[in-house]
């Protein structure tokens, strides 16, 4: 064993009641550098297009934050748009490296099979269709007699991008808590020298491998993808001068983690299918890199990956109200090795009112007694369950604290 390190990660709170809880245009931020001297104002910009090329602002709901170098997250409002951008700005006053993080929720759309031929701008044999839809008005006198729907979903984006108030992007690599994220492995400041790798993570966990495709693209004829492992990893072979963006999203029609199969839609009458369609959500995901301009200066950097880095998902427990001699619900938390050692990792427990110190079973077990080791780029799963002791005495919001102890393994 070695470097024993610990992190305060999760609060955790229950409530205890008296004796007796696509296809479609792509989002991205745009901003004018990714270095800017300290205390100048950046401006912030969103828009959709095709090909890294903004075509219009995003329609339906558009929200955007700013973690600064010290953790700090503060919500950008909206300063102004006109028909390509949405908007905002911030002051980079701190030394290191921001953090802008957006979200595009769009409206509900249909993708449907409409066959060869059927939209004249395309060769695609998939039509779409947003909002709600008067399926008996549409002109389908081009449309094969076995259209369908594909999909009905309502499409989450998620984009991401970076400032430095002093060209150093240490910490670039870390997750920040999307829905659905690309975290770049290696130093964002070397875009487009070659292979970069790229790591995606969907409610802060890897998907099965092959479920998600990794796109980067630097303009309309300049496009590369990947598919990514088992770990959500990815290498671009990223080799072309410029600002790229980086997208993901499900790799195939039948690669969806939100809903199921199902649903009653109609459809062409040679259709034997049996009219099901994907209903629920999907996502997207979309991280903006920029060229790190020349100047009369060179700047140069190594990363010595750190033995032990690790991150935790979700940092928050809600337990429910309960009574003594009650069990909770499971609430499962994952932690994400992002270190260069094998880690084994245990827990304690800090509260004043000895109900979690008691209580707390973290994979059936007395959180005392829990131990796990992390294999290096992997991760593993707790069930966390509290277990309010028969003979506890107290009421209202009790409050405590997870620390999570992790030492790296020879």
């Amino acid at each position: 064993m070695e470097n024993k390190i610990f992190i305060v990660f999760a609060m955790i709170c229950v409530l205890l009641g008296t004796i007796g809880m696509a296809s479609a245009h792509g989002t991205w931020m745009e901003i004018d550098t990714m270095c800017v001297d300290l205390d100048e104002n950046v401006e912030v910009r969103i828009t959709e297009g095709h090909n890294f090329i903004g075509e219009g602002i995003p329609p339906y709901y558009l929200s955007a934050e700013l973690v600064g170098p010290d953790g700090s997250i503060i919500t950008l409002n909206k300063t102004a748009e006109d028909e390509m951008y949405w908007y905002s700005n911030f002051e980079a006053d701190q030394v290191g490296l921001y953090a802008i993080l957006g979200t595009h929720e769009d409206d509900n759309s249909y993708k449907v099979y409409t066959g060869p031929g059927s939209r004249e701008d395309s060769t695609s044999n998939y039509s779409y269709l947003e909002g709600e839809v008067e399926w008996d008005e549409l002109d389908k006198s081009k449309w094969a007699d076995d259209w369908h729907v594909v999909r009905f979903a309502k499409p989450y984006k998620y984009l991401k991008t970076f400032v430095s108030t002093n060209c150093n992007f240490y910490g670039n690599d870390n997750a920040f808590e999307q829905k659905f994220e690309i975290i770049p492995v290696d130093d964002v400041s070397t875009i487009g020298t070659g292979d970069f790798e790229f790591m995606v993570l969907f409610d802060g966990r890897a998907l099965p491998n092959g479920t998600v495709k990794l796109t980067g693209t630097k303009d309309r004829d300049t496009t590369v993808s990947a598919i990514c492992d088992e770990n959500g990893r990815a290498v671009l072979p990223i080799n072309a001068d410029g600002d790229w963006l980086i997208t993901a999203g499900a790799a195939g029609d039948g690669d969806h983690w939100d809903g199921e199969y199902n649903g009653d839609f109609p459809h062409g009458d040679n259709y034997t299918g049996g009219a099901i369609a994907f209903v629920g959500n999907t996502y997207s995901t979309a991280l903006t890199l920029l060229e790190i301009r020349e100047s009369s200066t060179a700047t140069m950097r190594t990363k010595i990956s750190p033995q032990i880095q690790f991150n935790m998902n979700p940092s928050y427990f809600d337990f429910g109200e309960l009574d003594p001699g009650d069990a909770s619900d499971v609430e499962t938390a994952v932690i994400q090795n992002l270190g260069s050692k094998d880690l084994v990792i245990s827990v304690s427990v800090v509260d004043t009112s000895g109900l979690y110190t008691a209580g707390l079973q973290i994979d059936d077990t007395l959180w005392s007694e829990y131990e796990k080791e992390i294999l290096k780029d992997n991760f593993t799963s707790l069930d966390l369950q509290l277990h309010v002791p028969g003979n506890f005495v107290g009421s209202g919001e009790m409050m405590g604290t997870i620390i999570i102890w992790s030492e790296a393994i020879n």
